[in-house]
């Protein structure tokens, strides 16, 4: 509020009067205040999940999914997914769901402990042998396991 005294010439007399200002944000029109209560939401995004709301207002401005798969260089499919999934009062469901990508069953390894044991011991006892010569003394040991294998072992149990 801005207070403001205003004298008269003639007389010498001032009377104060009181003026409200208007701030900006009142200011705008509902579309553009709406745009800026997204943009305040979308602070917490992603800038994956900030540029997927940005082909959402892209398309409610210009109702045209071509168009704004065209304009952003995204296919169609994508689009439509993503549309799908928003829900305007929720800009969470924007972000990436890595629940629903990973798989639901995964391969369990056949290899018993007692042979990932052995291979580590090895590895362990001497750092400078190398998949082909562990796969060696495997097999004269009695394990059935190729090189290609024991690689596959080293690599995922690499300390």
């Amino acid at each position: 509020m801005i207070t403001k005294k205003r004298e008269d010439s003639s007389t010498g007399e001032g009377s104060y009067t009181c003026r409200t200002q208007i701030s900006q944000e009142a200011r705008l029109d509902s579309a553009k205040r709406a745009r800026l209560d997204s943009a305040k939401r979308a602070k917490s995004l992603s800038h994956s999940a900030k540029q997927r709301l940005k082909w959402i207002e892209h398309f409610n401005k210009y109702r045209n999914a071509r168009l704004t798969c065209r304009h952003f260089g995204i296919s169609p499919d994508t689009f439509y997914l993503w549309r799908k999934r928003f829900i305007a009062d929720n800009l969470k469901t924007l972000e990436d769901d890595f629940k629903t990508r990973k798989p639901h069953k995964t391969r369990v390894s056949k290899h018993k402990k007692q042979q990932l044991e052995t291979i580590k011991k090895l590895k362990n006892i001497d750092p400078r042998l190398g998949k082909t010569r562990i796969a060696k003394i495997l097999r004269e040991t009695g394990y059935k396991i190729s090189s290609s294998t024991v690689a596959r072992i080293l690599k995922k149990y690499k300390d």
